[in-house]
Formats: structure tokens, sequence, C-alpha cells
């Protein structure tokens, strides 16, 4: 069984919240299945102090304050157990709050928005005791939640009952690549690369991939074999979670999964007139981005849902029926390496944020794709992309591009990109090339003063 990996510099934050034996209440979320618990529970797991973990179901008030009074007591009075039986959420809480007045005391709350779903005062009350009691005392609170919108609009908004109370907010990243790739050290980078991609780094989703199995094994084994993990209603559950009109919002998705990205692709796609709202609803949920530019348009901020949707969603009939790993290998598995464009520039980009302002990288605080229609000689339009242009204020400090692909880079691809940074307004950026298979003899002769990257480099 593996052990905890990562989030460093996140325990060592609750560590430092902890240490200062003052009251303290962290607000923690993100998206599901990205180690939230598991972050806590490891923290709580190096405490010497009581610690009381509350995780919300589905299930009436009184029910849920049976089962919180039962925990509270089971760790702050076990004799207590069968004896008492408070009466509301409020003297529950003051009763927390008398045993943590000198005593550190870590009382968690997992899936807080079950809780207040079931009790709608539940936040005001929490505001009402932190205030009166709470503050006075040595408890550490912790409120977590996988319901992101939920968790901003209702207890970190400035009009929630909650703002203000919180001494720290954090929310749950996905791992970056790097993080991924310790989970999964036998395989190759390329390999390492893909689980990221297949994965989005939520900490769940990657600790299915096992390294003593091959990389295709445990893509067919979880995406396309009936009883894999990634199934439709679970995939689908990630999108429409609590939505009124769950299949308009999958469809939504798989639209810009399938390549139909602006709002009128996406409306025609999905077959209605106005889709602004479900549009903005999953925005709050961070499961889609909207790119400003002449043309606006929509991508998926999750490359997980992009891979499902794409290759795995039309044919859950055949993996139903066992014919999912012909599939793979008949429709899928050569189109691995056009997935990973997308997946690689952002690897790419998280690889220079960690190099910004080290080793001969400039300093920089964005990085973005560059798009622009310009007149050739002939006085013809024509559209230049650039993968990477990463920037200080406004200053363009390095450009870059990525090229996930079997073939290595050559001559036409090399001046191809010396010909696109003509038309970025800079002095001196300084210009990399990330390459999977790496460059040709006349790139390398010719590089004159250009990085160049490999996979491996990314990884080293």
């Amino acid at each position: 069984m593996r052990g905890f990996r990562g989030r460093v510099a996140e325990l060592n934050i609750l560590q430092k919240k902890f240490d200062s034996d003052e009251f303290q209440m962290i607000v923690l979320y993100g998206r599901r299945r990205i180690g939230k618990t598991e972050l806590i529970n490891e923290f709580m797991r190096r405490q010497k102090s009581k610690c009381i973990s509350f995780t919300s179901v589905e299930q009436s008030e009184k029910e849920l304050l049976s089962i919180m009074t039962e925990t509270v007591l089971d760790e702050l009075a076990p004799e207590m157990i069968g004896m008492v039986n408070f009466p509301s959420f409020e003297k529950l809480f003051e009763f927390i709050g008398k045993k943590a007045k000198d005593e550190r005391i870590i009382f968690f709350i997992d899936e807080y928005p079950y809780l207040a779903k079931q009790c709608p005062y539940i936040t005001s009350l929490l505001q009402k005791i932190v205030d009166k009691t709470w503050k006075n005392t040595k408890l550490y609170f912790v409120i977590c939640g996988s319901l992101v919108s939920f968790m901003k609009d209702e207890v970190l908004a400035e009009s929630a009952p909650l703002h203000g109370r919180a001494s720290f907010e954090l929310k749950l990243q996905p791992f970056n690549y790097r993080d991924t790739a310790e989970f999964v050290q036998l395989y190759s980078p390329e390999e390492k690369a893909i689980v990221y991609g297949l994965t989005n780094g939520v900490a769940k989703y990657i600790e299915l991939f096992n390294d003593q199995k091959t990389l295709e094994r445990n893509i067919i084994d979880e995406y396309f074999a009936f009883g894999g993990y990634f199934t439709e209603e679970l995939v689908k559950t990630i999108v429409a979670n609590e939505k009124q009109n769950p299949a308009l919002y999958n469809s939504i998705v798989s639209a810009i999964a399938t390549g139909h990205t602006k709002n009128s692709e996406i409306a025609s796609y999905v077959g209605m007139d106005d889709i602004s709202y479900p549009l903005k609803m999953l925005q709050k949920a961070e499961i889609i981005e909207k790119r400003i530019g002449k043309n606006p348009y929509y991508v998926l901020n999750d490359s997980m849902l992009v891979f499902w949707f794409r290759y795995v969603n039309r044919v859950i009939s055949l993996i139903n029926i066992g014919k999912g790993e012909k599939y793979y290998h008949e429709s899928v598995s050569g189109q691995l390496h056009n997935f990973m464009g997308n997946v690689f520039e952002k690897i790419c980009k998280e690889y220079l944020f960690i190099k910004s302002g080290e080793d001969g990288y400039p300093m920089i605080t964005e990085i973005n794709n560059f798009q622009k229609t310009i007149l050739d000689n002939t006085g013809k339009p024509k559209q230049i992309e650039i993968d990477i242009l990463g920037t200080y204020e406004k200053d363009v400090l390095l450009i870059g591009e990525c090229k996930f692909k079997n073939e290595k880079v050559d001559k036409e691809t090399f001046e191809s990109f010396l010909e696109k940074t003509r038309y970025i307004k800079s002095k001196t950026p300084l210009l990399c090339m990330f390459s999977l298979s790496g460059y040709t003899d006349y790139v390398k002769e010719n590089a004159n003063g250009v990085i160049l990257l490999t996979i491996d480099d990314l990884y080293r």
C-alpha cells in the first residue's frame, strides 16, 4: 500500500497554524478525490492532540446531530456515550468549546456542504459560536468541502456569515506533473507524462495506475474494461454534481471535449439557444475556462474529462459487452500523442514556472498561448499560433514551442518556430523548444542560443 506523498507546503502551513496554540479556523476546498481528506488525516496523524473527525452525509438533521454527538463524545468524553444527548448543534458546539478552553483540540468537519444542505442555519450558527465561544479557546477547526462553488459562495464570500472568520483558506490543487510522477516511478518520462494527462493530477486517479503493470494495461483496465474505475456514472457525476439538469451539463462538456468550443458551436451541439447559465455554472465549478480573445472560446480544465468524453463516452455500450480493449487497440492507442498535445504544453508551462528566475531562465509571472492573424509576404491573412508566451508584467521574456510527437523536431519545424517569433514584440526573449523525441542534427547545430529540451530534461 502506498504511503502519503507530496503536499509538503500544505502540511507545513497547517502545522504552523496549529503550533500557534490560538483558535484557528481552516477552510479547505477543492475538486472531489483530489486528496483533501487524506491531507487532513495525515496532518492529524502527526499531532498528539485529541482529534474529532466528522464526515457529513446525506441524512436528516436529527441523524447528523446523533452521529456528530457520538463522534465528539468518543474522542472527548467516552464515559458519557449513551448517557448524554445534546438537544441541538449549538449545545454540542458549546460543549466542544468548553473542552478546548485550555487544551488543543482538532475538530474536522468533512463534506461540509452536505451538513449545510440539511441544516441551512448551520453556517450562521457557526458564526455565532466562533464569535461568542470558540475564538477564546485553543480549538483548531477545519471545514472541508468538495463543492467548489458552494464553498466560495456560502463560506468564503463577503456576504457569507463566516466571512472573515477563517485564519487560513486553502484551495487544494491537483498534483503537478512532477508530483504525479512520484506515484509511478518505474515508468519512463513519456509514460509518466501520459499518466499525468489521463489523471489531471488528481490523487485518487493517480493511485489507480500500478507501475508494476504496463501503462497500456492500466488504461484498458480502468477506462475500457467493464468494471473499470472510470464508469459513466462516476465521470458524469463529476460534471453534473448537484446540478438540476445533469444531461445538459454533460452534453456541454462533451461538446467542448470534442472540439466544439465557441458559444454558438456548443449551443448547436446540445440543441439549445441560450446556454449562458450552464456555462457560467461550469465556470464557477472550475470545470471549464473561458478564453478571451477576438473569438472567445471555452476549454476544459481537466484533461481526464477531455480523454473520457473524447474516447470513452461514445463506446460505453462496447465496453459493457467486453469489446473495450479491442476498441482501444484499434481506435485510441494511436491517438494518445494527439491527445497529449495540450497536456504537454501544460507540463512545459509548469516546468518553466519551476525554473522561473533560476538556471538562466527569466523571472516570469504569467504564461499564455498566443494567437494572431497577420498578413504574409503576399498580403494574404495567416494565422500565427505560439504555444508559450512567458511574461513579467507586460514584457515578453520567453517564447516556447512544444512537440509531443514520435518524430524529432526537424529543420522545417525549427525554422517555422523562429519565423513566428518575429511577430512578437520583445527585445531579447529567451527561446525554448520542448520535444518528446529530441532534435535532428541540423536543429542542434543551428540552435544559436535556443534552448532545446527533451522530456527527459523535464523529469530530471
